[in-house]
């Protein structure tokens, strides 16, 4: 029996051992002889229309159900007050979502309700309190202390329990603040309610009735509206910061990261189309990115698969409702769906599909929300991708692909200065020269002298070091700049490149003849090294003098060999 299970057990026993044994018996010792069932049907009937609609306050419902509940207490006692009580948990439990299974949520506040109603009845006839009193002050002075004990004990009871579950408490002292308030609001009403009953009868529960919901729907939509503008103004935060983001990765992390927290997600899956199948990019569960095995989706299937072929929009509140249409096994705890496709010019670049644990977690406003933060997200890797694509043709070599020489200069600068703080000891400097070159482009054409050095840059990216950075300076000259590696590390990696190079065979189709068949090519290199601080301390006096080693040192000495920088 799973741990779950055996608690769900042990909470239905102390439910069965207190609750419907402690009904009884106030309903044998505490009812009153003449009790108006009509009054009791209304007022049982206005508590679970009042916990059917919240209000929302700070992200948390809050029900105003006391100001019906009280006058049922005040008119026949506890035992009225208990019924009315335990049915609006119903109401309560349907209206608002949770973590926790309906059968639990239903017994922990059942059995929570049953010892509030207790605990306030208390205070109230310490104080002198009378059922069916007309007497305003000591009336006025009962219920005030049966709201404040019925406030504190409920706080009370809840930030135990989840104590004792090793949940921190969610409440702040400006949750607490409001509740406490509330009595300004409970308070009037229900006393209100409760001398109008004892002056004109039945006709109270229209008078006060109709006000209390018109205004609580007023409070609602108010509070959607709040809401949704709350919804909008988030979203066009994340959407700016988007924009100004120029790496593509940093923009779809940030996207998942702050989606799931505008939406209280607990899943994200992003899914790239490549036309007919979905392949997924991005899986971030509970504030974190994991790696988990997930077979490719075909247009049409599943979830994403069907979103991708209609090109709409899905939600989906629990488990239930699409279970039968997932194809990979997805969470155990996984509830509520919600997945757009992510479309620009009539093109879809992918599906974005949130998940709660909740039901019923995500709304038709949010979708509308979603759909503008998908947009703002495509628009930012857009811009993300022109840009970087723009930075490599400004950085990179065209044929080689490369770093070109702009970049390596602004690199050694940027190396010399960690050194001269301290971050690195050491900075050497490779700068090698493929030996007759001009050769190579007489024999079989400049054609074939670019598909060699372009097969030279691949083997050199290949051997570059971590941290290390390679490029071509210019014509058939190419630098390796190699932070902390001291100038005999330098020189042995320079002739293990040297070797490397040496020994492989480059294969060609010449450009020149009628003939277009492949043919090896070798090559050899000339190199030359320097290092700072042992040579130099200046920037571009590191790269003379590899320069002025691969010249004097290896071309002028025979050629095909390493020369590092004598003074």
């Amino acid at each position: 029996m799973s741990e779950k299970k055996r608690s769900t057990i042990i909470l239905f026993i102390i439910w069965l051992l207190i609750v419907p044994p402690g009904i009884i018996y106030f309903l044998i010792t505490q009812m009153p002889e003449n009790v108006n069932i009509m009054y009791v049907a209304l007022f049982i009937l206005f508590s679970v229309l009042t916990a059917l609609y919240p209000i929302m306050y700070n992200g948390k419902p809050v029900t105003l159900v006391m100001w019906a509940a009280l006058p049922a207490f005040l008119m026949y006692g506890i035992a009225v007050e208990i019924i009315v009580m335990q049915l609006s948990i119903v109401a309560t439990l349907y209206a608002t979502k949770s973590n926790l299974g309906t059968f639990e949520r239903f017994l922990i506040n059942s059995i929570m309700v049953f010892i509030l109603s207790i605990v306030a009845a208390g205070g109230f006839f310490v104080v002198g309190g009378q059922i069916g009193s007309l007497d305003f002050w000591p009336l006025l002075i009962g219920v005030a202390i049966y709201r404040i004990f019925h406030t504190t004990a409920n706080f009370g009871f809840l930030t135990a329990y989840l104590k004792a579950k090793g949940v921190k408490s969610p409440f702040t002292s400006k949750d607490i603040g409001f509740e406490y308030a509330t009595l300004i609001l409970i308070l009037p009403l229900a006393l209100t309610f409760y001398f109008l009953l004892n002056m004109v009868g039945i006709a109270s529960f229209l008078l006060l009735g109709f006000p209390f919901f018109m205004t609580i729907t007023i409070i609602r939509l108010y509070g959607r509206s709040e809401k949704i503008n709350d919804y909008i103004k988030r979203a066009g935060k994340i959407g700016s910061e988007l924009s100004v983001m120029t790496d593509e990765e940093t923009v779809s992390t940030q996207f998942i990261t702050k989606t799931s927290e505008l939406f209280k997600a607990d899943y994200v899956f992003l899914f790239t189309n490549h036309d007919q199948w979905l392949e997924l990019d991005k899986w971030y569960e509970k504030k974190q990115f994991v790696e988990k095995p997930y077979r490719a989706i075909q247009i049409g299937e599943g979830i994403a698969g069907m979103v991708l072929e209609k090109n709409e929009p899905i939600i989906y509140s629990k488990r239930k409702d699409w279970q039968r249409y997932a194809t990979n096994s997805a969470p155990e705890d996984l509830e509520s769906i919600l997945c757009i496709p992510l479309s620009r010019n009539n093109k879809t670049n992918g599906i974005l599909l949130l998940g709660s644990t909740r039901k019923s977690a995500f709304g038709d406003y949010q979708l509308e929300i979603f759909d503008l933060l998908g947009s703002y997200y495509i628009v930012a890797l857009e811009k993300a991708r022109y840009v970087h694509e723009a930075l490599q043709r400004s950085e990179r070599c065209a044929l080689t692909k490369l770093y070109n020489y702009r970049y390596l200069e602004e690199k050694i600068h940027f190396e010399m200065n960690r050194m001269q703080m301290g971050d690195i000891d050491n900075l050497s400097l490779i700068m090698l020269d493929i030996d007759h070159f001009k050769k190579v482009n007489d024999t079989y054409g400049h054609q074939s002298g670019n598909d060699v050095l372009y097969g030279l840059g691949r083997i050199l990216e290949k051997a570059l070091p971590d941290y290390g950075t390679l490029g071509r300076y210019g014509g058939e000259e190419f630098v390796f700049l190699l932070p902390d590696f001291s100038k005999e590390e330098a020189i042995d990696f320079a002739e293990q490149i040297r070797l490397m190079v040496r020994e492989h065979a480059f294969t060609i189709i010449p450009d020149l003849g009628e003939d277009k068949y492949p043919v090896k090519v070798f090559i050899t290199l000339s190199v030359g090294v320097a290092n700072a601080p042992t040579d130099t301390d200046e920037a571009m006096n590191l790269l003379r003098n590899a320069d002025r080693a691969l010249y004097i040192g290896a071309k002028q000495a025979g050629r095909d060999r390493v020369a590092e920088y004598v003074r």
